[in-house]
C-alpha cells in the first residue's frame, strides 16, 4: 500500500471513530436535554459528527479506497447501536439504516469498480490485438508496388470507433513482374474506410510476397465514363443546356 493511502486510511479511521461518537451523542441528545442531564454540549456533538464525517470523506477521496468507507459506516452504526444498548430504542433503527444504506452503497460501488476494471482490461486487450494485427508483416524495406483493394471485410473488432478491417489487395510490382494477391489487416478510420478500387503504395518481400507493408494512399484512378475520360469536344458541352435547334437573334 502506498504511503498516501496509509496516511489517508489512518486519518480517515480516526475521523470515522469521531463521527461514530458524534452519532452516539446526537441520538442521546434529545433524551438528555429533556432531563437536563447532558454531560456534553450539542455543539461538540455536531462538530464530532459533521467534522468526523467530512474528514473521513476527504480521506476516502485522497486514497482510502473502499476499506475506509466501510470503517465509516461501521463506526456510525456502532454509535447508533451503542445508544440502543443504553436504552434508547431509536438507536436500533438508525443503526440498521446506516448498515443497510452504507453497505448497500459500498456493494454497488465495489461491483461498479470491478466491472470498470474488466472493461478496461478488455479494451486494453483489444487495442493490443489491433496494434499487433495492424503491424506490417514487412518491417524493413522491400520492393515497391501498387496495391489495389479488391475487398474489405470487417473483423468485428472496433477500437475507439474505428473498425479493424481485412483488406484483400491485388499487388502489382513496379518492375512489371506478375501481379499477385495479398491480405492485410489494418485499423481503418470509420469515416474514410478503404473501398474496392482504392490504391496504396506498398512494399513487399521478394522472397515472400505475402509479407508486405502498406505505405501510403494513392489518388483514385479516373473511373470509366468520368469527365477525364471524355473527349475534349464532349467535355466542353458538359454543364451546358441541351440545344433544341432554336437560336435566338
Amino acid at each position: 500500500m502506498k504511503a498516501r493511502a496509509v496516511i489517508a486510511t489512518a486519518i480517515g479511521s480516526v475521523a470515522s471513530v469521531a463521527a461514530g461518537a458524534g452519532t452516539y451523542g446526537m441520538v442521546n441528545l434529545g433524551a438528555c436535554e429533556a432531563t437536563g442531564n447532558c454531560r456534553i454540549s450539542s455543539g461538540v456533538v455536531l462538530v464530532a459528527f459533521i467534522g468526523g464525517s467530512a474528514v473521513a470523506g476527504i480521506a476516502i477521496v485522497a486514497g482510502g479506497g473502499l476499506r475506509l468507507p466501510a470503517v465509516l459506516v461501521a463506526a456510525l452504526a456502532a454509535g447508533a447501536f451503542a445508544t440502543a444498548a443504553s436504552g434508547n430504542q431509536l438507536g436500533w433503527l438508525l443503526g440498521g439504516i446506516f448498515l443497510l444504506v452504507g453497505f448497500g452503497t459500498l456493494a454497488v460501488a465495489a461491483h461498479t469498480r470491478r466491472m470498470t476494471r474488466r472493461a478496461g482490461a478488455r479494451m486494453r486487450a483489444l487495442m493490443r490485438a489491433a496494434v499487433e494485427a495492424t503491424q506490417d508483416t514487412l518491417t524493413g524495406p522491400g520492393l515497391p508496388a501498387t496495391g489495389t483493394v479488391l475487398s474489405v471485410t470487417d473483423t468485428g473488432t472496433t477500437v475507439n470507433d474505428d473498425p479493424l478491417a481485412t483488406l484483400r489487395l491485388r499487388v502489382a510490382p513496379a518492375d512489371g513482374s506478375a501481379a499477385f494477391e495479398a491480405v492485410v489487416t489494418r485499423l481503418v478510420p470509420r469515416l474514410a474506410a478503404p473501398r474496392p478500387g482504392d490504391r496504396f503504395v506498398v512494399e513487399y518481400d521478394p522472397a515472400d510476397p505475402t509479407r508486405l507493408a502498406v505505405r501510403a494512399a494513392l489518388p483514385a484512378e479516373p473511373g470509366h465514363g468520368s469527365l477525364v475520360d471524355q473527349p475534349a469536344d464532349q467535355r466542353a458541352t458538359l454543364g451546358k443546356p441541351p440545344s433544341n435547334g432554336i437560336t435566338c437573334a
